[in-house]
């Protein structure tokens, strides 16, 4: 008889971070998440998790923890864990909730893993397993933190690449630029993130003198009114612009190439999870387009889904993964296996995303 899943498990948790990360929008020293556990009759356990920042994304860890037991509980509850694609379709049913959505697709993937007893990069199709690079994102918020943030993530801790924010809407954003490749080199693979914050007359005067500098991409330098004025900018840049925020989904990625408003597009778990996100990732391919893993402000636990599919989709191989953060914070309830070294991290063959639940810490970091 098929394994079912017995238990569905929400929690709420507070971690808190090395030291404050100024964001975009707002400056935080803890990190709230929530963290889903399917538990299976005979024990297994699939597990996902997410960040959740309401000043960006409306959501509490509270009110999706809620959703996850009022709706997604009931769905999941007796269920094959392996008739994903059923449960999924079962789940689409509840409106407005794509990130409860994202949680369980993940969670199924690392349930079927240990039930099949294998890694999900080998799922995936992957294999040989191979290191896979981790870009480091600059968060400091002036010239000098930043060029000594860069400074530390490539020569102390080893980062294969930077992510710089420019928000200045000048061209302080390309001495920053300037100033970060004096200190660590050409040869590292860099990009910008302005977090929608240029105008676009302001992108088209600054953001091509950053073409010197070896800037692999531009991610989402302005908010667009509509995909025209996003594609005319693009096609006037002369870096690839990386869509971020825009591929909220496959039909919308699918309407941006089409459109030709990116010239390079950013996938993220919390959004599209695993499934969604492979065919984003083979729809680009067919585009010719690069991918990038974008970061969810992950913690060890969160940082293994990622790179399993890193790992098992050779399209996204030439560019690392921003799956960084783990890095940032003090602590979290990861059980397992996870070595950052020489600026990579390689899964190993444990089975699903090799991630565990150290249930001392997940006791610890529960919120109150």
């Amino acid at each position: 008889m098929a394994d079912v899943i017995e238990r569905v498990e929400a929690y709420c948790l507070d971690l808190p971070y090395k030291k404050a990360v100024q964001f975009a929008s707002l400056k935080e020293s803890i990190g709230h998440y929530v963290l889903l556990r399917l538990v299976t009759r005979d024990g297994a356990e699939g597990l996902a998790e997410c960040v959740c920042r309401p000043a960006q994304s409306g959501e509490t860890a509270g009110q999706i923890a809620a959703v996850i037991e009022t709706f997604a509980a009931p769905v999941l509850g007796g269920q094959d864990p392996l008739d994903h694609n059923r449960l999924l379709g079962q789940l689409g049913k509840i409106k407005g909730q794509r990130t409860v959505m994202a949680l369980v697709d993940v969670a199924l993937w690392d349930l079927k893993g240990k039930l099949l007893g294998q890694p999900v990069w080998r799922l995936l199709g992957g294999g040989p397993a191979k290191p896979v690079s981790v870009a480091w994102i600059v968060h400091g918020n002036t010239a000098r933190e930043q060029v000594k943030e860069a400074e530390n993530a490539i020569g102390k801790r080893g980062f294969a690449a930077l992510k710089l924010k420019t928000w200045k809407r000048s061209r302080e954003d390309v001495d920053v630029v300037r100033d970060v490749r004096k200190a660590v080199g050409m040869d590292r693979i860099v990009w910008v993130d302005c977090n929608g914050l240029y105008s676009e007359t302001e992108a088209l005067t600054v953001l091509p003198e950053l073409a010197p500098y070896r800037v692999s991409f531009i991610e989402e330098p302005c908010k667009f009114p509509d995909q025209a004025r996003m594609a005319r900018l693009a096609s006037r840049l002369p870096i690839a612009l990386l869509g971020d925020q825009t591929c909220t989904s496959l039909a919308a990625v699918q309407n941006l190439i089409r459109a030709g408003a990116v010239g390079a597009v950013s996938v993220k778990l919390r959004r599209t999870a695993i499934t969604e996100s492979l065919k984003i990732i083979a729809l680009a391919e067919a585009a010719g387009l690069p991918v990038v893993i974008g970061t969810d402000s992950e913690t060890r636990i969160g940082a293994m889904p990622r790179l399993h599919l890193h790992a098992g989709r050779p399209w996204l191989a030439p560019w690392p993964t921003e799956t960084h953060f783990f890095d940032k914070l003090e602590d979290d309830p990861f059980e397992g296996v996870f070595t950052f070294a020489d600026g990579a991290i390689t899964p190993n063959d444990a089975p699903g995303f090799g991630a565990g639940l150290d249930m001392k810490k997940l006791k610890k970091f529960s919120a109150a």
